[in-house]
């Protein structure tokens, strides 16, 4: 079987091989766990409910809790693999495509439409092809490690590597082990070119770990039939049908065909999905997100329920939102503190988005408890703001109100974005409190977010009770447009 080389591809050999990669402690940076969401309106009750639930359930912190992990996702996966090795049903990454190009999203201010334009990731290879070769190689390497035995891995792609990528995957995973090369087909955009063929589409490479691996005939994920069989479609006391022509001997011949199911098994050409627009719900603002109906179909087909799926270059957190939604466990990571928060975020909020079954109708569930992760690995912490609050006591009860937001160093943000910026609020992103702080990291007790749909923050935190008298910690955490975290913590006492 052919394959391919490039620099430095024996000396990455034999450092895997050899089995050298460290493996990191992961710090907890948050826990939340059924929080009261600000924006979910009165029902409290739904949320008290599902945390009485949970802790029938009496899960560990050691359990296999979902979780968004921020670092580098090589020495995250080498961290993962003593608990994880062979254990994730379904991997599935949309990684740099080896553009050369710098990729945007939108830094949103306030709740005005103001915004500015930042880069969200750089796809340039010092080195070029190779260097992006040798990046995807050791990380698949890993995720091989970690599949489990009847598992899958979908890698998304495009015209820039999507032929490199299959010769080593074909070397990794086993040529045998190849499936399909999914093509996504979508209309392309604002394209000027009149020199070649206009490119819309993406290719999805699908492989498994051995010729044993899950795959599920599952309806939701059938395509719907095209419009001339839906235009021809009938029904009588026995179901629906069409007719199916032909003919014999000069004969017209036509008879009915019933159908189970309102569409077909999936090809490897898909045209029913379409790309994210910014009028959609599910839309982030993120320059290379994907659509939720893409992932709900290779989710549904290559996974069941409770079983875990991951997403190493989870962006804007498309992946987890729909393993949530499908009742499957995940992990997602990502190097970028702002993806990390726009995937926060969109997990919380996951009750407001489209349910997967009925498109049209909202999901209205709140997320199971996740956990926010760190690796550490001597990375730089980002920077951190100061805030001040205004703290109100009332009895056993207590509320917090957000007073101001200062700190920054304003020559080191952009003129545009500066110019921007009319009162401290339009600084924040976000607010949390964590009323009963006992651990070394911060558990989610109430929060306050702005979304793309709803810029509204609220200001003042709910009235909350305390049961027993005492000394206690309170910490409060704002995250700010920049994705700056900064976390300050006040003791009080309950008479």
């Amino acid at each position: 079987m052919p394959n391919l080389n490039w620099n430095d591809k024996e000396k990455l050999r034999m450092s895997n091989t050899n089995k050298s990669q460290q493996v990191h402690p992961f710090n907890t940076k948050e826990l939340l766990k059924y929080p009261i969401i600000d924006n979910f309106g009165s029902r409290t009750q739904l949320i008290k409910k599902r945390m009485e639930e949970y802790q029938k359930r009496k899960e560990s912190s050691k359990g296999m809790i979902n979780c968004l992990i921020q670092g580098d996702n090589k020495d995250i996966m080498n961290s993962l693999l003593p608990i994880y090795s062979k254990k994730i049903k379904l991997i599935y990454i949309d990684p740099p495509f080896g553009t050369g190009g710098d990729f945007e999203s939108k830094v949103l201010i306030g709740e005005k439409n103001a915004f500015e334009v930042s880069k969200a990731y750089s796809d340039s290879w010092n080195g070029g092809i190779d260097a992006y070769i040798d990046f995807l190689y050791e990380r698949l390497i890993i995720m091989k490690d970690l599949l489990a035995e009847d598992g899958s891995i979908y890698i998304h792609l495009d015209w820039h590597v999507s032929h490199y990528i299959k010769i080593i995957m074909d070397e990794i995973f086993g040529k045998e082990n190849f499936k399909n090369e999914i093509i996504w087909a979508y209309p392309a955009a604002s394209a000027k070119t009149r020199r070649f063929f206009i490119r819309s589409y993406d290719s999805i490479l699908f492989y498994t770990k051995s010729k044993d691996y899950t795959f599920n005939d599952d309806p939701k994920i059938y395509m719907e039939y095209s419009d001339r069989v839906k235009f021809a479609l009938k029904n009588d006391d026995k179901g629906t049908y069409y007719h199916r022509g032909g003919s014999h001997n000069g004969k017209k011949l036509s008879q009915k065909v019933y159908i189970s199911n309102m569409g077909i098994f999936p090809r490897d050409v898909w045209t029913d999905l379409p790309y994210i627009r910014a009028n959609t719900t599910e839309y982030q603002a993120f320059s290379t997100q994907k659509p939720e109906r893409l992932l709900k179909r290779i989710i549904l087909a290559s996974s069941d329920k409770g079983d875990i799926v991951a997403d190493f270059f989870c962006g804007t957190g498309t992946t987890l939102v729909v393993a949530e939604k499908l009742g499957r466990r995940w992990i997602g990571s990502d190097i970028g503190n702002h993806a990390i928060n726009i995937s926060r975020k969109r997990i919380l909020d996951v009750w407001n988005s489209n349910d997967l079954i009925n498109w049209d109708q909202k999901y209205d569930e709140l997320p199971q408890p996740f956990r926010i992760l760190r690796i550490n690995n001597d990375q730089p912490e980002i920077k951190k703001g100061k805030f001040e609050i205004r703290m109100i006591k009332e009895r056993k009860k207590i509320s917090i109100e957000l007073a101001d937001y200062f700190g920054l160093d304003l020559n080191l943000i952009n003129d545009k974005l500066k110019i921007k910026i009319e009162t401290f609020t339009d600084w924040i992103d976000s607010w949390a409190i964590d009323f009963y702080c006992q651990n070394d990291y911060f558990t989610t007790t109430w929060i306050s977010y702005r979304t793309l749909k709803n810029r509204k923050l609220k200001l003042s935190s709910i009235s909350y009770p305390y049961t027993t008298q005492g000394n206690y910690t309170i910490a409060v955490k704002v995250n700010d447009i920049l994705g700056n975290e900064t976390i300050q913590k006040y003791d009080v006492s309950i008479d």
